[in-house]
Formats: C-alpha cells, structure tokens, sequence
C-alpha cells in the first residue's frame, strides 16, 4: 500500500514573504541614510544611495 502525499503550491505565500522583505529591507536602509548593495543581470555590484530608492 503506498500513500501519496499531497503537494501544495507554496510559489505565492513564498513571492509575498519575499516581497515583504524587500520592502523591509528598503524601509531600513532609508531610515539609516545609508546605501543598498545590489548586483544586476550581469553580476556587477551596485551601491544605491538611500535619497534613489
């Protein structure tokens, strides 16, 4: 007897969570004046001002 578990789709409660924490990350780093490091679809890093985001 073998027992299928049922799989649940966790793509959007997982995207919100993300998006939560970016925006987080955001609210953060405009609140110390400081900088968000990010790197672009090329892989080279960028430092973005608090006063751009």
């Amino acid at each position: 007897m073998t027992v299928k578990k049922q799989s649940k789709d966790l793509s959007n409660p997982i995207k919100a969570a993300l998006d939560k924490a970016v925006e987080k990350v955001i609210a953060d780093t405009k609140i110390k004046n400081s900088y968000l490091v990010i790197a672009d679809e090329k892989g080279n890093i960028k430092k973005i001002p608090a006063k751009d985001l």
